[in-house]
């Protein structure tokens, strides 16, 4: 008789047991059965599920994606598992995926199952996003055949939360460039000791000379200034703070022309008003001083003129009919320069005397005597605002999401930016992204992050913040600096841009700080204060010292970034997630003269704009400009990855004086070398073994020196045997432009 064994179980069978019938849902022993490894790969950079990044360019062809998962079973042989025993999914909700993608158990050629270590690896099949916005997703994973097959999260196995994916525009990963604008402050004035508010058509004056691609604009929503339960005047300040938002549907009219200024009939002409601005204006200004609240047409309007027609209707209203159209002819001049206009969207609060208080209290975190508490972040404390009540309130996100959208379709902004987003629901985030770009498709999201690195990693914006602001004025070594940027590069999803600035409205003007403790050293240092007075000719040694710095941190704001490299994942090794984050220098309004007084928007304080036509605020402005002309050429500094060169040690800068780095492409690269002493020049030798072409001789492309009109004693670089030797003279920035050559030795 043969012999006649039965049958061992199939390992498919097996494993069919351990996913579907041994373990209930969120309950599975992972020293058994585990799953996870997500991570998703986005046209050759590799992510992780906490966020990942893509950006859509219109001229080229959608971002293609893949997922990748792992699954570990015990006591299953891996050669017995074949391609059909187990498949995943991988469900997006990003537009165009309705269904839900097909993932498959990656194997060779000869069907067998390709492993990393002892787990099984599933692949997606590709698939583009077409859309941007933010997006969710999941995997799931099954290994039984039936027509209705059963699947299981892969949360509900071990632990991992739903992954994310920022899509942006593709012009955001162009690093544009931003000045940070209150418009209170723009061309204010003190008459009689009386403050004159700024004017949005100051600014729109003033915009051919702002060098950047992007205007932000502090709120200018209408503030509040009182306490609606107590009457108390809770205002911070003399004028209040423009964060204070009592209305989001409403104007600052102290940003606006007075009706008895305007014309109103030019204002209808250039097709800056219509019809349906009056009825909208009428429905959302409501107030009982007013006169009657009949509807006129816009010719009634225009017939009556600016001062009759506001006393006839209600200055309030005709103020906020001239706000819009004035914040029009903004954003049209902007885009005319080929600039784009975002404003500050703030989400977490609203002054102590918002109507919103007294319509919607359960908005409103409430103390135990009923009323709304205020708003505390870390140390600050914002007396003069109510904070909302934002976690999983879903009607208030539901107001709150209409904001962005209403003043972009309405005065034609181009986006926003979050104040705090950093203390934002995810989820909600998410979500206001979403229906931004469903608004715009091109439209920015700039999130404000001032927090620990890791608390920004997985903020659903287009854009971060990079906290170089205290590096930027106080170090006077590279090393901290270069530790902190290789923190960046490792924080950050791959391909992050991150807006780098050396002050901000929160902050006290950098330019005063250096001033001033530079003329504290030159007081205590006659020889130092002799040097310095031979270059600075006519104008005050320290202001001099200050405008070079600040020209240097943004200088490196413009060129110290990273863009992440491509990699080759295979099964057998599990690929890491890219690193590497893109600087977009950022100034505020005044940075460009060198301007010493804060933007102190809550008091009666004016800025100096007028600084600009003087030095050395003139030659500063004139650098600015150049700078942003011509950094638009150096394309390496977009998209090159970085080598810092750490320890330039005994030739030259043996006490870390120098930063110096490389950002390089394949065919071409940009050296930046920072002096950031104050004292003496300093000489550098730079070697570049580590580069895979040789360089021949650098071309200077810009010069901190030359663009403020001073006279350096250095000379042009050349090679040695260490490598490239560069002298900089004290706070000077030398950028060369590097191509492969045959570099030419200086006879020793």
């Amino acid at each position: 008789m043969p012999d006649v064994r039965p049958a061992e179980p199939a390992a498919g069978a097996d494993l069919r047991t351990q996913l579907h019938h041994t373990y209930r849902a969120g309950h599975y022993d992972n020293w058994c059965v585990w799953a996870g490894a997500v991570s998703i790969e986005i046209d050759g950079l590799r992510f992780a599920p906490a966020l990942g990044r893509a950006y859509v360019h219109a001229d080229s062809a959608p971002p293609t994606a893949r997922a990748r998962c792992e699954l570990f079973v015990a006591d299953v042989s891996p050669a017995s598992i074949r391609f059909a025993d187990v498949v995943a999914r991988l469900c997006i909700d990003a537009p165009g995926l309705d269904q839900p993608v097909p993932m498959h158990l990656r194997t060779d050629p000869q069907g067998a199952a390709e492993m990393c270590g002892a787990n099984f690896v599933f692949e997606s099949e590709p698939f583009r996003l077409r859309n941007t916005g933010a997006f969710r997703y999941t995997i799931d994973i099954s290994a039984d055949p039936d027509d209705r097959r059963p699947w299981i999260a892969l949360s509900d196995i071990a632990a991992n939360p739903a992954g994310v994916i920022v899509v942006s525009p593709g012009w955001v990963a162009e690093a544009p460039t931003v000045t940070e604008v209150c418009l209170r402050k723009v061309d204010a004035a003190l008459r009689d000791g009386t403050f004159v508010s700024g004017r949005i058509n100051h600014l729109t004056a003033r915009l051919q000379q702002l060098s950047t691609d992007v205007i932000y604009l502090l709120p200018f929503f209408r503030p509040g200034l009182a306490d609606l339960q107590t009457g108390e005047d809770v205002r911070k300040g003399t004028l209040g703070s423009v964060y204070a938002v009592a209305d989001f549907y409403q104007i600052d009219a102290q940003l606006v022309t007075p009706p008895e200024e305007v014309d109103l009939a030019a204002l209808v002409a250039a097709e800056l008003l219509c019809e349906a601005d009056v009825a909208d204006v009428w429905a959302r200004v409501l107030q009982p001083a007013d006169p009657s609240p009949a509807l006129p047409t816009l010719a009634e309007l225009v017939d009556a003129g600016g001062r009759l027609a506001a006393r006839q209707w209600g200055c309030q209203r005709l103020l906020q009919l001239v706000g819009r159209a004035e914040l029009r002819q903004l954003t049209r001049r902007a885009h005319e320069l080929g600039k784009r206009v975002i404003f500050d969207l703030v989400l977490m609060q609203t002054s102590r005397d918002s109507t919103l208080i007294q319509q919607h209290p359960e908005w409103y975190v409430l103390d135990a005597k009923g009323r709304p508490e205020i708003h505390r972040i870390a140390w600050l404390v914002y007396s003069d605002v109510a904070l909302f009540d934002l976690r999983g309130n879903q009607p208030l996100q539901d107001y709150l999401l209409e904001v962005a959208p209403y003043w972009m379709a309405c005065c034609q902004l181009d986006g926003v930016r979050i104040d705090a987003s950093q203390t934002v629901e995810r989820s909600f985030l998410q979500r206001l992204k979403n229906r931004i770009q469903q608004q715009d498709p091109e439209a920015l999201v700039l999130g404000e992050t001032l927090c620990a690195l890791r608390d920004a990693a997985d903020i659903p914006v287009d854009m971060v913040y990079a906290l170089l602001v205290d590096f930027h004025r106080d170090a006077e070594t590279a090393t901290p600096l270069i530790d902190f940027l290789e923190e960046v590069h490792g924080a950050f999803a791959a391909g992050t841009v991150a807006m780098a600035y050396f002050e901000n409205h929160d902050s006290p003007r950098a330019t005063q700080v250096w001033g001033e403790r530079y003329a504290q050293v030159l007081a205590a240092d006659p020889a130092l204060a002799r040097t310095w007075r031979r270059r600075s000719g006519g104008t005050s040694p320290a202001t001099l010292m200050a405008c070079l710095k600040n020209l240097q941190a943004t200088l490196i704001d413009a060129t110290a970034g990273m863009w992440p490299a491509l990699e080759q994942p295979s099964a057998a090794v599990r690929p890491e997630p890219s690193g590497g984050t893109q600087l977009a220098w950022g100034i505020e309004w005044g940075s460009e003269w060198g301007e010493v007084g804060r933007t102190d928007f809550e008091n009666v304080t004016c800025l100096h704009p007028e600084a600009r036509h003087v030095s050395p605020g003139q030659e500063l402005v004139g650098a600015y400009e150049r700078l942003a002309i011509e950094a638009h050429q150096w394309v390496e500094a977009r998209r090159g990855q970085v080598y810092y060169h750490r320890n330039l040690g005994a030739d030259g800068d043996a006490e870390d004086r120098v930063l110096a780095y490389t950002r390089y492409l394949d065919t071409s690269a940009l050296l930046a070398v920072h002096n950031l002493d104050i004292r003496r020049t300093r000489w550098v030798s730079i070697a570049f073994g580590w580069l895979s072409w040789a360089p021949g001789d650098p071309a200077l492309v810009f010069d901190s020196y030359q663009a403020l009109g001073l006279a350096a004693a250095t000379t042009a670089p050349d090679f040695t045997r260490q490598g490239l030797r560069i002298g900089v003279a004290p706070l000077q920035t030398r950028l060369f432009r590097l191509v492969p050559g045959v570099p030419l030795l200086r006879k020793e």
